[in-house]
């Protein structure tokens, strides 16, 4: 299983960061790898909220259902998923405040036999997808 982590200081406090993570309905201003929702934006992610997410890298399309299997407001969102021909993911979003702003921690692993043909690509894409994204959301606060 691949993992990717990144951290960067955001200039806003944790609930703050919180509020945007966890609004669905703003997947599409950061995350670089969101491509829809099937069934619409799920609303606010809390405990146990359940969703498919369509997502984008390496310009393949794939489908991801998530549950929100922690959810620690405004510290901790963990998600655990399920892609496309037994692939599996997971991401953690860690918020810790700190002298008035947050920093904000994205982990995110992922595997199954359909990705090792393509690991080395899919891991370096992931990892520059994460990085994007954060520079995204650190942005959403100036």
């Amino acid at each position: 299983m691949a993992t990717i982590v990144k951290s960067t200081e955001i200039a806003a406090s944790p609930e703050e960061v919180w509020a945007v993570v966890t609004d669905s309905t703003r997947s599409e201003e950061w995350q670089t790898i969101h491509a829809g929702y099937p069934d619409g934006a799920p609303g606010t992610l809390g405990a146990d909220s359940e969703f498919r997410q369509k997502v984008k890298i390496m310009g393949m399309p794939g489908e991801v259902k998530w549950k929100v299997t922690e959810a620690d407001e405004p510290t901790r969102l963990k998600l655990d998923g399920e892609g496309p021909m037994g692939t599996t993911l997971s991401t953690l979003f860690v918020m810790e405040g700190q002298n008035g702003s947050t920093n904000f921690t994205y982990e995110t692993e992922f595997g199954g036999a359909a990705l090792a043909p393509m690991a080395s690509a899919l891991e370096k894409e992931s990892e520059k997808a994460a990085q994007e994204s954060m520079e995204k959301l650190k942005a959403l606060f100036g």
